[in-house]
């Protein structure tokens, strides 16, 4: 193998010129105190002293020196953030080279040291380099070196050599097997982990900690409460580690009871001055939407934190040894950004973005360090606020740092930048980042989605596929979206057989949007089929195959919810009622579906009723319910009703209305012909209106004849977006009422702007075969036969008295 350095080159500290004149004498080098000098200054952290004075003699160099030269890499390596000493573990493996070339046979501390700097460093070949030589020097009978072998194969991966080394050891102690647990856990192989858990005799606090720890990482939560509960009947006291997994493990849950429970046993313990446990209490209490309690214990660490400052000063004052009152602060002020970062999230994900953005700006004038889960955090609350302008500031101080290319704060810039409609921005953070994990793919494949831009997602997926980066179902799920939205049916079933092929064909979330996707490109049969399966199998989530309970109905629910919404766009209303009606278990979605269904089908009364009934069983509604029964007021005609439910969301529910839902208020009134009211009603809005909104009260205009309003609504749309449609619904409001000098003006300023009215087009699927109609073209092959059938049936509707209405037909000047 090529050593990585053929010589050590290290820079010296200048030291005291007592230290120097003992280390150059030479009776003190012939007693071997030169190899113990450094030694010493290894042990007491003050390396680069040790490694000076090492380059400047190395003829005395034993085992010994390198080993304790090692150790103080590796042990260092692990407080490079505190001290900002970068590179220490590289500094290890080229003093093992150095070792080599000198010819100096390494000793059971230097196997360990070195292995240890290639765990940190995920040296794999250098690793497998130093295991070919513990064998050639006969060091596979030492526990440690063998233990720290099995953790260095384990980081890097590779669970398969760990196990080969931990099955051959000749000996193994707690640490051997707590290691070999930790490896399995981390790669997520929880079950085999469990396996060798079962086959200690008597597994130690560390062992109890790692196996709960493990379930709590790879949210099998429920597992760790469970082994939680074990621990304790079988006598075994819990730790600071144990009650951090546990509360870890309830915030995944949100189980608020579950969580204060544990606080009051941490309380019972002692363990509540515990700086990590108190962080971890606030992250729980956050993650379970219990601000009052998570400020409470934020507040009362901060105060703790400001008199640890002054112990510490104290303790320098002294004449305490400074660095471990270094490593004692650092590891303080490590704690208190935790917090800070969990409070600042709890604030985010609950909704109070207000609360986390003043927290941020008082984390900053502390001086507290900022790291990626803080810029994740309060750009997700910039998200949540649409406040573009303070997002951009975030922005700025992210490239300040350094943070941009860090994946959690690039894919949260993209998020921000979608959320407040500013495509273009989040499309320049997502190529700014170099590695993309799927979150990002997918954070920028569903922003394309929120705003139409279907083909750009298609191609960002296409190019995430052949990246190699493999999509995970809701990746796959945001693709079919696209797919329903451009009725790319051929496309979708290529999606479809991909989720099969990567192992998703029994998960629920994908199987209703297929269903979604398929009824939407129109081919029912198709939908039906994936419907039938999905309700044939049982669907059983995957912390169920662990904890061996069952969640039966689930996937029940999910599919007729589905079906539902497929009927109903369908125009089989009927059908998705009966669906509803034969369902013994209901969750939101299904009573929203059913409430959507009735309000296209403008049967408004009955889905306020049907939303009346969702009210009484108990069922709370979320915001998309309310889009439902918006929409069902407007199509029936329910003014007063519409106004009571808008109001109600934030009085009852304390749901903050939408976009979507100001424009179902707006069509309300507009439909009603209240067209001033619905004018006002925009103007009064807490926030800008979107191209949704100036378009409903532009349809309206358009249908009530109002010029005035409906050529303001026309231009506050076109400032948002140059659509042709816009264009042509100003035209035809100009033609309607006569104004054909303006309505051949608005004609012209599309001709001078280049854009051009897309002909409409529809399609229809018969026996697998889609047929595509566009307007004023004769290209089907069987078009003489549809023209004559389409002249019979306008003929039969003449017939029983009905008329073409073309007061609102659009009408083509070119």
């Amino acid at each position: 193998m090529q050593l990585l350095s053929r010589r050590l080159h290290l820079n010296a500290t200048t030291t005291t010129a007592a230290s120097t004149q003992v280390l150059k004498s030479r009776e003190h080098r012939a007693s071997n105190g030169f190899c113990a000098d450094i030694i010493t200054l290894s042990k007491d952290g003050r390396l680069k002293e040790a490694m000076g004075f090492l380059q400047q003699d190395s003829t005395d160099m034993t085992p010994s020196v390198f080993a304790s030269l090692l150790q103080a890499c590796t042990k260092a390596e692990s407080l490079t953030e505190a001290y900002a000493q970068h590179g220490q573990a590289e500094d290890a493996l080229r003093l093992f080279d150095e070792m080599q070339i000198e010819g100096i046979e390494p000793n059971h501390y230097t196997f360990s040291g070195v292995v240890k700097a290639c765990s940190s460093l995920a040296a794999l070949e250098f690793g497998r380099h130093v295991h070919d030589l513990v064998i050639r020097t006969g060091f596979q009978s030492d526990v440690v070196v063998m233990n720290a072998l099995v953790d260095m194969y384990a980081k890097c991966g590779c669970v398969g050599s760990a196990r080969q080394v931990f099955d051959k050891m000749l000996e193994k102690n707690a640490v051997s097997w707590n290691t070999m647990i930790a490896g399995y856990c981390q790669k997520g192989d929880v079950g085999e982990a469990l396996k060798l858990f079962w086959q200690i005799s008597k597994p130690d606090i560390i062992s109890w900690n790692v196996m709960i720890a493990g379930f709590a990482q790879n949210e099998l939560e429920d597992e760790a409460l469970r082994l939680f509960c074990q621990m304790r009947e079988v006598g075994m006291k819990p730790d600071k580690f144990t009650f951090a997994s546990v509360l870890r493990a309830c915030a995944g849950l949100v189980a608020l009871d579950h969580g204060k429970k544990i606080h009051a046993y941490i309380i019972l313990t002692g363990f509540e001055s515990d700086v990590s446990g108190i962080t971890a209490l606030v992250d729980m209490y956050a993650k379970c939407t219990s601000l009052d309690d998570a400020s409470k214990l934020f507040n009362k660490m901060s105060k703790e934190a400001v008199d640890a400052n002054s112990m510490m000063v104290g303790l320098c004052g002294q004449n305490w040894h400074t660095d471990g009152v270094m490593e004692l602060e650092i590891q303080t002020l490590k704690s208190k950004v935790v917090s800070w970062n969990a409070m600042i999230a709890g604030y985010s994900q609950n909704g109070h973005g207000e609360e986390a953005l003043k927290l941020f700006c008082q984390m900053q004038q502390e001086n507290l360090e900022l790291d990626h889960f803080t810029f994740g955090s309060v750009l997700r609350a910039c998200s949540s606020l649409l406040t573009l302008e303070s997002g951009k500031q975030v922005h700025a101080h992210i490239i300040k740092t350094g943070n941009e290319a860090d994946v959690i704060v690039g894919s949260a810039l993209v998020d921000m930048y979608a959320k407040c409609k500013v495509m273009v921005d989040a499309c320049k953070a997502f190529e700014m980042l170099s590695n993309r994990d799927t979150i990002t793919w997918t954070t920028i494949i569903v922003g394309c989605i929120q705003h139409g831009w279907n083909k750009a997602a298609l191609q960002h997926i296409k190019k995430m596929v052949q990246g190699g980066m493999k999509p995970d179902q809701f990746t796959i799920a945001s693709a079919l979206n696209v797919c329903a939205n451009l009725a790319a049916l051929e496309q979708g079933k290529q999606f479809h057989a991909h989720f099969i092929v990567s192992g998703f064909e029994s998960d629920d979330v994908l199987g209703s949007a297929l269903v979604d996707m398929y009824s939407k490109c129109g081919s029912i049969v198709d939908a039906h089929m994936v419907a039938d399966e999905m309700h044939s199998r049982n669907v059983v989530p995957q912390i169920a195959k662990v904890g061996g309970g069952t969640q039966h109905g689930l996937g029940d629910v999910v599919v007729r919810s589905a079906l539902i919404d497929m009927y109903s766009k369908c125009g089989n209303i009927e059908n998705a009622y009966k669906v509803f009606g034969k369902m013994h278990k209901r969750d939101v979605v299904s009573w929203t579906a059913m409430i959507a269904g009735l309000a296209q089908h403008g049967r408004g009364m009955e889905a306020i009723q049907l939303f009346q009934k969702m009210l009484s069983s108990g069922m709370k509604p979320n915001q998309i319910t309310f889009v439902g029964v918006l929409s069902a007021c407007s199509h029936g005609g329910l003014v007063d009703q519409g106004y009571y439910y808008f109001d109600c969301m934030g009085r009852e529910y304390g749901i903050i209305p939408r976009a979507e839902h100001y424009s179902c208020m707006v069509d309300l009134l507009g439909r009603a012909g209240y067209l001033e009211e619905a004018a006002n009603f925009i103007a009064k809005m807490p926030v800008e209106p979107d191209a949704s909104v100036w378009g409903t009260l532009l349809g309206a205009c358009m249908v009530h004849g109002n010029i005035v309003l409906g050529k303001h609504a026309a231009e506050c749309l076109l400032e948002l977006k140059q659509d042709a449609s816009t264009y042509v619904i100003l035209a035809n409001i100009y033609a309607a009422e006569g104004q054909w000098a303006d309505a051949a003006k608005v004609r012209n300023m599309m001709r001078e702007r280049g854009i051009k009215k897309q002909p409409g087009c529809s399609w229809i699927e018969i026996k697998n075969k889609i047929h595509t109609f566009v307007a004023g073209d004769m290209a089907h092959l069987q078009s003489d036969k549809i023209c004559a059938m389409l002249d019979s049936m306008v003929g039969r509707i003449k017939q029983a008295g009905c008329g073409p209405n073309t007061e609102f037909l659009l009408h083509d000047l070119e």
